[in-house]
């Protein structure tokens, strides 16, 4: 690592800084959102097709950003604010300003020797972290540096390729309900006394239930999930013991796949909370009703039991969108996502001394990660 106030910086050439008014009309209209804060300059905008996103800026960053524009140092006062410092070296990281070294400009991997404390690799330590590692290193060995192919490689690792056999036995919705016989004895008469199914055109994929006494729950609420990661041909008894556990917890939502393709991945079987402790207290039951059922296992979750039956993770806040039409995002897809940005940066390095499976790790740990459970860290959406 180096003295910041030491080297020079620069505005990356590959990047450049527009304000919406400088967009065609019909690039504008999906960033009008960004405009409810008040802070907001512009949009940092690949030249080329890259592995660098387009990024929102505020005005202090758009200033730097142009002011940057031939190499310079950066004042050291300026430096002395930590936020400051740690938000320069996050866009080093992300390709948006580049560091010299050795008659160079670098960034990205290149720039993460100069800048950080170089990683090592730790043992995981639980079923679903070996998992995720494992994830990690399959995404590193794809000869991509596309963000999206690498992002869906690290979110549906650990999905059982569908074969005839499983497509013909969970065609359909119907043959799911039909087959976890929620239609029909103590299942039925559970679910009826405490849930109400959704309609079928707001599935999205899913047999899903709300509950019957539902909770107020804001925009700025984290919500959190209990994943249940039975093999498949364990998937009835699993949902049967799921049902009996989440029955004495009042104002929980469960949803199953609904179909083959929802019944082989990882995180089939899905139990929504509004707090830690009644998690916590719901995945003991579920515990004890599961106990020696065969696990597959939710990659980037933190697990609950040694097999990795069991996990949890915790939903980003509404408010955390800036753009209202992307959608409310689960935990794994925002991170996958961020893992994929991390992993397509690092594969275009052209000397880096760290693997990229590693460097996107210590990327999302910036970013308030939590890489050994895989949960938000309490300064990323002030959840514990």
């Amino acid at each position: 690592m180096v003295e910041l106030s030491e080297v020079c910086f620069r505005s990356s050439p590959l990047i450049e800084l527009k304000t919406l008014a400088e967009l065609p009309p019909e690039q504008q209209e999906p960033f009008r959102d960004l405009e409810r804060d008040a802070d907001f300059h512009g949009l940092l905008v690949p030249r080329l097709p890259s592995a660098v996103n387009i990024k929102s800026v505020g005005r202090e960053t758009a200033a730097l950003f142009r002011g940057l524009a031939s190499p310079s140092r950066i004042d050291p006062a300026l430096l002395e604010n930590s936020e400051v410092r740690e938000d320069l070296i996050d866009l080093v990281l992300d390709g948006i300003f580049e560091v010299e070294s050795s008659g160079a400009f670098v960034s990205g991997a290149d720039a993460f020797p100069i800048l950080c404390t170089l990683p090592h690799a730790t043992a995981a330590a639980t079923a679903v972290a070996r998992l995720s590692r494992e994830a990690l290193l399959y995404a590193q060995d794809l000869e991509t540096d596309v963000p999206q192919i690498l992002t869906s490689a690290v979110y549906f690792y650990n999905r059982i390729p569908i074969s005839r056999f499983w497509r013909s036995r969970f065609p359909d919705r119907d043959a799911v309900s039909a087959y976890l016989g929620i239609d029909r004895g103590s299942l039925r008469t559970l679910l009826d006394q405490h849930w109400h199914p959704a309609p079928v055109e707001k599935s999205n994929g899913w047999l899903t239930w709300y509950s019957r006494t539902p909770r107020q729950h804001s925009g700025g609420d984290v919500t959190f999930k209990l994943y249940v990661s039975p093999r498949p041909e364990h998937v009835r008894d699993a949902f049967e013991g799921v049902v009996r556990a989440l029955a004495s917890f009042p104002g929980s939502q469960m949803k199953i796949g609904q179909d083959a393709a929802g019944l082989l991945r990882s995180d089939k079987l899905v139990a929504y909370f509004y707090s830690r402790e009644e998690l916590d207290e719901a995945a003991q039951a579920v515990q004890r009703e599961l106990a020696g059922c065969p696990a597959q296992g939710v990659p980037f979750t933190a697990g609950v039991d040694a097999d990795g039956l069991l996990s949890w993770g915790v939903d980003p806040p509404d408010s955390s969108r800036a753009l209202r039409w992307l959608g409310r995002e689960s935990w794994r897809l925002w991170l996958a996502q961020k893992i994929g940005s991390a992993l397509a940066v690092a594969r275009q390095a052209r000397g880096t001394t760290v693997e990229p499976w590693l460097f996107a790790v210590e990327r999302v740990r910036r970013l308030g990660v939590d890489v050994d459970s895989w949960t938000p860290t309490a300064s990323l959406w002030s959840a514990s």
